[in-house]
């Protein structure tokens, strides 16, 4: 049978058929694999084995695969999907917000995180959502997990306080309840075993709700996910080659880079290579076309040329801009042999000069392209604007990366003051992405890109060097990045916030020293580093109860020796105490984790002779919910800058 949104038969959206059944006008929004109007749903196979199999299932006749996807709690729903990355089973249908709520939230979704995703076609969709709102109770399941994943992106893209303006209700308990909600919907859904475009759509949409949220590791592993369902759909191959409409093309194309984005960022967070699998071969997925979503409709015969000017799709064509430059990198140097972990720009075997004029020609290209029509006083211009120029900054970051320069003090002081200077513009253009007003709707999009090696090597010279030129525009810049990101306090499961955050206080404090020594007054100190200084000094007092309180953990201290009083900065997090209101700002809790921290020469922030905390596997936990499970050590002594070759492994270690 087929649900439909009530008396309508639905004809937006996109429509999965076979290839040769390009005729069908239905939507899959009205239901998830069920035939419509004798056409059947589009399933992309590669095996000839399966070739039958596939012919069988999608027989007109076949209503065994159909007989339990409508929108009702059934006896029958799959646990072995979603409900398994979740460790939980999913209990009910999640409930719908009231209208004006939802009304709310989906111009929020618009407004918000689709110029930025460009995943669903919004023309298409609002009509649907219009007519759904007026009758939950017979959403289908696939249209009802990506309304829920448009609530949990939409709570996402707000402040804290513009979510207790509009909705009297903290962001973090909006937040947890629906991403807790689209999870039950993905999972009711059948998200494991799905071919649906529209689930895909909801699970491209909530990864960007989450990927603040889950641990980077949680992160990656579920973007790969993602990335399965879609190349089982066929989406790395480009649509004209499948026979599929030039409407279902061009959305497939953003569905899919959309996902290969986030999967290179998340791998990146976990010090692995990001770039895996480069899209090769005559028939792979083109890049998105740069029109306006008005162009596209669902019987139009052919796609619009690409325009040369702007259009609604201008932040996505241009991201692609970069990725084409990667995509091109990257296969010259898999042709050369290289392995994944080396295809970034420092690893080019071109000499400097070639690598500058890569990165020159890139940028003529962009704003010839793109960024010569942008008109700054319209937000979506501004933030493409200033993200391509964020892009750009990085990618002179990677090719001037400290981890080339072997010694820090052999190392020309030219390159080391341009890499310095590239740093802080890095930081600075992330400020202003979080903090100007114009583009406030866009400012949650910053934090996931944050370039973590360059903040890193920023704390990193100031430790080394508190005198190092604009000292004070880098501790201004450092403070506004904290203010502007209270989770890199509040949210220490993150090693990286832990690791940064100790080197933030070391680095401050020997600037303290300095100043001291001088005779100069040293001024109160700023917020954030006092947040930081509270939290580290209420996890040692934590941690000297909890061995004391524990007569073998004592005793393990007792041999270890003395050195555990000489620490200055082990952070370890319980949101009890030191995480403040921690609780509230992590809607998905995290189990923490369990290993010690690595001691065997793997870990840049950490000496060999630091003291190496106790296993938590018996600690008592006191009932905490979040614990790092580890300390991440500079030693006292030393100025060396951090060993660049280990950052890597231990970001995927501890992550």
């Amino acid at each position: 049978m087929t649900y439909v949104v009530p008396d309508q038969q639905v004809q937006h959206g996109l429509q999965l058929r076979t290839p040769s059944s390009v005729e069908s006008g239905a939507s899959p929004y009205s239901a998830q694999t069920s035939t419509v109007g004798g056409q059947a749903p589009f399933k992309f196979v590669e095996n000839s084995l399966w070739n039958r199999v596939v012919e069988e299932s999608l027989d007109p006749g076949n209503d065994l695969e159909d007989s339990s996807d409508t929108s009702e709690d059934g006896a029958m729903i799959d646990n072995s999907g979603f409900a398994l990355i979740k460790h939980t089973h999913p209990s009910g249908r999640p409930r719908h917000p009231p209208m004006n709520r939802l009304h709310q939230l989906w111009e929020i979704f618009v407004s918000n995180v689709d110029p930025l995703t460009k995943v669903v076609h919004v023309p298409s969709l609002r009509p649907i959502i219009e007519k759904a709102a007026k009758s939950p109770e017979v959403i289908p399941r696939a249209l009802e997990a990506l309304m829920f994943a448009i609530y949990g992106s939409a709570v996402m893209s707000l402040s804290r306080g513009e979510c207790e303006q509009r909705f009297a209700e903290p962001r973090n308990r909006l937040l947890s309840q629906y991403i807790s909600a689209t999870e039950t919907a993905l999972s009711r859904a059948r998200v494991m075993d799905t071919t649906s475009i529209v689930i895909l759509q909801a699970l491209v949409i909530h990864l960007t709700t989450v990927r603040d949220v889950y641990t980077p590791r949680a992160n990656w592993t579920l973007t790969g996910v993602a990335v399965r369902i879609a190349q089982g759909m066929g989406l790395e191959r480009d649509g004209k080659y499948l026979g599929l409409s030039p409407f279902e093309t061009e959305i497939r194309r953003r569905i899919w880079f959309q996902l290969k984005s986030h999967d290179s960022r998340a791998a990146e967070l976990c010090g692995l290579a990001k770039y895996r699998d480069p899209d090769v071969g005559p028939q792979r997925a083109e890049w998105p076309t740069n029109v306006n979503d008005e162009q596209l409709y669902h019987s139009m015969s052919e796609l619009p040329l690409h325009s040369d000017r702007l259009t609604d799709a201008v932040f996505v064509v241009t991201r692609c801009e970069m990725g084409k430059f990667a995509a091109t990198r990257v296969a010259a140097l898999r042709q050369e042999g290289k392995h994944p972990s080396q295809m970034n720009l420092d690893h080019s075997g071109k000499n400097k000069e070639d690598r500058e004029s890569m990165i020159q020609g890139l940028e003529e290209a962009i704003e010839t392209k793109h960024l010569r029509y942008c008109d700054p006083s319209q937000p979506l211009h501004f933030v493409t604007m200033l993200v391509a120029r964020y892009g750009l900054n990085v990618a002179r970051f990677l090719m001037h990366h400290p981890r080339n320069w072997g010694n820090f003090e052999q190392t020309p002081l030219g390159e080391r003051q341009k890499i310095w200077e590239i740093c802080l513009k890095l930081i600075e253009q992330q400020v202003m992405l979080q903090t100007n007003p114009s583009i406030k709707q866009f400012a949650w999009n910053a934090p996931w890109y944050r370039q973590w090696h360059a903040f890193i090597h920023v704390l990193d010279i100031l430790r080394a060097d508190p005198e190092v030129i604009d000292v004070n525009r880098a501790w201004r810049l450092i403070g506004e990045t904290y203010d502007n990101n209270p989770e890199m306090i509040e949210d220490m499961r993150k090693p990286v916030h832990a690791a940064v955050g100790h080197l933030c206080l070391k680095a401050y404090e020997d600037r303290e020293v300095l100043l001291r020594s001088r005779g100069v007054p040293v001024s109160s100190l700023p917020s954030f580093i006092a947040r930081l200084c509270h939290q580290r000094d209420s996890a040692r007092a934590r941690r000297q109860k909890r061995n004391a309180n524990n007569s073998h953990i004592a005793s393990s201290t007792d041999i270890i020796g003395t050195n555990t009083c000489q620490l200055s900065g082990g952070i370890i997090a319980d949101d009890a105490d030191i995480l403040l209101d921690l609780a509230h700002n992590s809607p998905q809790t995290s189990s923490g984790l369990s290993q010690d921290p690595v001691s065997d020469g793997t870990n840049p922030f950490m000496s060999p002779n630091d003291f190496n905390g106790p296993s938590l596997d018996n600690m008592e936990m006191d009932g905490l919910d979040t614990f790092l499970a580890a300390d991440y050590i500079v030693d006292d002594m030393t100025l060396d800058p951090i060993d660049w070759s280990k950052l890597d492994d231990w970001l995927a270690h501890v992550t």
